[in-house]
């Protein structure tokens, strides 16, 4: 960290350091400051002479509050029966109160912080949108009379952030890294300890200069802490609903630590009604209300990620958590909302097997032996319980099995042995690990952990679904909503590998996997993939891959690159559009000749009921020689939301405080 981190002194006394620290941060000449016309109408708000009229007046000072206004009042947000036109009804409707905290949510984000960097800016009002919106319709449904405090509160309770983060740019990576380190609960504390306060007290000291009530000052500064508030039991449930909503919007820290969902989840049942059935589907109801406010921020936010379809993804991980962890009792007849633009989850099922089993008395080390013949009771292998067989392929076997160290389902691929005695079988069998372990990506099958020896066998993340072969041999046919978000996602997975110089080399419909609750697409099965500088494996000439989705290229026997990823996955999602392949023959040497040859019927010919996009992807894709592809992964993704009018949510790496995130 750079020096000012360690200013002021630690050997002050935590008061003295304290003030040091906030007269620092405040006392900045380049504070926020909301626009002048919503200062004044915090101001008049406040008084108990002020007028309708005299609030239409100050909107009417600045168009761009006024028309957001008219806007929102307008919106779903409020669900009003008939369009209000008149400055003064929607005041007269809306109430003082809630137009002071409206006007003010809508003008805050025109701020701009010096030294902050716009993806951070960005990051922050990803998060503080969504959890305005959450809070407010959290009030809403518990009747509580100040609604509009609550979507302020919640969008002002960590602007401290950004205070710190323009103060201490240098530093505040390396701080950034310790927090993701830390449970949720211990984030202020870790603040206090590096900066010798917390971002809730920064943020409540700047709303105090910014004349707003103690009622939305206080909760804010004591949100992460509500026993340290001394005040109205009204201020005090205030505080408890704002480290609620922000636990909600922190799920991907909150994830990570069961101890910390079941506290989320008991707060949720015991202080607000909602079992974790009924949270995912009040999480669920608010994406149309993120979408609308979204849209009323757009230009002053800019380029910010989909909020309703991060949204989505968090409420489907939430019942995820719920479903895995094992204290929460969850039936298995819990009904799971459908999330926003996913592959439609309903259909991914997994297929019908065994109950794992339950623990016995004694549970046996594993052996060679259980490879073909596994014991009912499962048994242990260097830590992991390993409870069933999942599936058996040519070079090995997988199984389901749990890590009790991070309490989590986990699928353990294991080499068969008379495969692994091959120097060359065990070395590939690594380098999948090692090369799917180096990417980072939400629709890329995480590698946890990878042994070497008797046996040899790698940890990954368990996906609780089927491949897209299976789901595409069970009909019908993806939808045009279906294949968009498939393309997405996989070609997002793809981008994330060739960051890395890692070519897959192998993408078919068998080496996707769709999450069973989300319809969220993985690439799995990085066996035969490679660096591009890696040519020591595979010598010239070779062919490596499936046919039937094998680029002109590898055909030939020639180098993959990332453009003969593309080409394979055009041919996934020509399969899953039309239920065949695009090239398809009697031998394998019939099907590489149309491989380099043929070009496909284009997937309209075959559905009619497709839009013309399919063919202009898929058909590019496809091209024979790799500069008439496109020529990323990025690109694909681009093309697609150029050539269709829907939103497609786009599955990015996300790092801490980014869950809601999502992609």
């Amino acid at each position: 960290m750079d020096a000012l981190l360690t200013l002021p002194a630690p050997s002050l006394s935590n008061t003295a350091r304290r003030r040091a620290v906030l007269d620092r941060l405040l006392a900045a000449d380049r504070l926020p400051t909301p626009p002048a016309v919503a200062m004044q109408i915090v101001k008049e708000t406040s008084s108990p002479d002020v007028t309708v009229a005299r609030i239409g007046e100050l909107l009417r000072q600045d168009p761009a509050i006024c028309a957001q206004v008219l806007k929102a009042i307008n919106s779903c947000v409020y669900a009003l029966p008939e369009a209000v036109a008149s400055v003064e009804r929607a005041v007269l409707l809306l109430g003082l109160n809630t137009v002071r905290g409206l006007v003010l949510t809508l003008s805050l984000p025109a701020m701009q912080l010096p030294g902050v960097p716009d993806r951070a800016f960005r990051d922050f009002w990803q998060s503080a949108v969504s959890g305005a919106v959450i809070g407010r319709e959290l009030a809403v449904r518990l009747k509580v009379p100040t609604a509009e405090d609550e979507m302020l509160a919640g969008l002002l309770r960590d602007i401290g952030l950004l205070l710190l983060h323009q103060s201490y740019p240098a530093g505040f990576a390396d701080f950034a890294r310790g927090m993701a380190e830390r449970p949720f609960s211990g984030w202020c504390e870790y603040e206090r300890e590096v900066f010798g306060v917390d971002h809730a007290e920064v943020s409540a000291e700047l709303l105090a200069r910014w004349h707003l009530p103690e009622s939305l000052v206080q909760p804010i500064r004591h949100h992460h802490r509500p026993p340290g508030l001394s005040a109205t039991r009204e201020l005090l449930e205030r505080c408890e609903r704002l480290g609620f909503v922000d636990a909600l919007t922190n799920l991907d820290v909150v994830a990570h630590h069961p101890a910390e969902v079941d506290a989320l989840l008991a707060a949720a049942r015991d202080r607000y009604g909602l079992s974790q059935t009924e949270l995912v589907e009040f999480l669920q109801g608010a994406v149309p209300k993120v979408e609308a406010f979204t849209a009323l921020l757009s230009i002053d936010v800019g380029a910010c990620p989909n909020y309703a379809a991060t949204l989505a993804r968090g409420s489907t991980e939430l019942f995820k958590l719920t479903m895995e962890s094992g204290s929460l009792g969850v039936a298995a007849t819990v009904r799971t909302p459908a999330p926003a633009h996913a592959l439609d989850a309903g259909d991914f099922q997994p297929a019908e097997s065994a109950a794992p089993a339950p623990p016995g008395p004694s549970t046996p080390d594993f052996d060679l032996k259980f490879l073909d013949a596994f014991p009912a009771g499962g048994c242990q292998l260097d830590g992991y319980r390993v409870q069933r067989v999942l599936g058996r392929g040519a070079m090995g076997v997988v199984f389901e099995g749990h890590d009790p160290s991070l309490d989590r389902r986990v699928a353990i691929k294991m080499m068969l042995p008379e495969l692994a005695d091959d120097e060359q079988n065990r070395r590939r069998f690594i380098r999948e690990a090692r090369n799917v372990a180096a990417i980072r990506h939400e629709n890329v099958v995480a590698v946890y952990a990878v042994r070497e020896g008797t046996p040899t066998y790698l940890s990954m993340e368990f996906v609780d679904g089927r491949s897209l072969e299976d789901r595409i041999e069970a009909g019908p046919p993806l939808t045009a909503d279906e294949l968009r978000t498939l393309a997405v996602q996989v070609a997002g997975g793809l981008a994330a590998a060739h960051a890395r110089t890692i070519v897959h080399r192998d993408v078919k419909p068998e080496n996707i996997l769709l999450d069973r609750v989300t319809g969220q697409a993985k690439l799995t099965d990085f066996g035969l993939a490679r660096a591009e500088t890696d040519v020591s494996l595979t010598a010239d000439g070779s062919l490596v891959g499936t046919p039937l989705y094998m680029s002109p290229e590898q055909a030939r026997g020639q180098p993959a690159g990332p453009r003969s990823d593309l080409f394979s996955l055009g041919g996934v999602l020509y399969t899953a559009a039309t239920g065949r392949p695009p090239f398809a023959g009697q031998a394998i040497f019939q099907v590489l000749k149309l491989v380099c040859e043929a070009d496909p019927v284009p997937p309209t010919r075959l559905r009619p009921d497709l839009p013309p996009w399919v063919d202009a992807v898929v058909l590019k894709l496809l091209a024979k020689s790799e500069t008439d592809r496109y020529q990323s992964a990025d690109e694909v993704v681009e093309a697609i939301r150029g050539l269709t009018a829907a939103p497609v949510p786009v599955a990015r790496p996300r790092g801490w405080r980014r869950f809601f995130g999502a992609g």
